[in-house]
């Protein structure tokens, strides 16, 4: 039997390098503005230009590694693909609008600019029905780290 990898200092930081991020950010945006004002002007058809191009980065290498002559055996686990669909369209919006309506719409809406609570209901919304952002980010990560292999989630 085969050892399983140990993960990199990258994944097993991952928190760490997320709050650093977050943090270097804050900073940044307090030292030079201008630069992060320009940065979020940068848009098209309400679509910033600067985040569409780091998510195209982001999904791209995932796209690369799609076995094409896989996708003849889709077929076979409808069971599985049929949950993911329904779950992710069916219970996650609407999970998600309930906690959007109970925190923006009411917990945190006197700290919030009133003209943007629809969008950052929207938002949330979208948020729970984009489920391959986090896969890509958080999936291989827990999957080595409680050793566990993708493949055997639907047996």
């Amino acid at each position: 039997m085969r050892k399983p990898a140990r993960m990199g200092v990258f994944e097993r930081y991952l928190t760490l390098w997320v709050a650093l991020c977050i943090l270097a950010g804050i900073l940044l945006g307090q030292l030079i503005p201008a630069l992060f004002q320009t940065l979020g002007a940068a848009t098209l058809a309400q679509v910033n230009l600067p985040v569409a191009l780091l998510v195209w980065l982001m999904i791209v290498p995932m796209l690369l590694k799609i076995d094409l002559a896989a996708l003849r055996q889709v077929g076979r686990h409808w069971r599985g693909i049929a949950t993911t669909v329904g779950v992710n369209w069916l219970v996650k919006p609407f999970s998600m609008a309930l906690l959007g309506w109970l925190f923006i719409g009411h917990l945190f809406r006197a700290w919030l600019p009133a003209a943007q609570i629809d969008g950052y209901m929207a938002g949330l919304i979208l948020l729970a029905a984009a489920p391959a952002r986090r896969w890509s980010s958080s999936g291989p990560t827990w999957s080595r780290a409680s050793r566990i292999s993708p493949s055997r989630r639907w047996r």
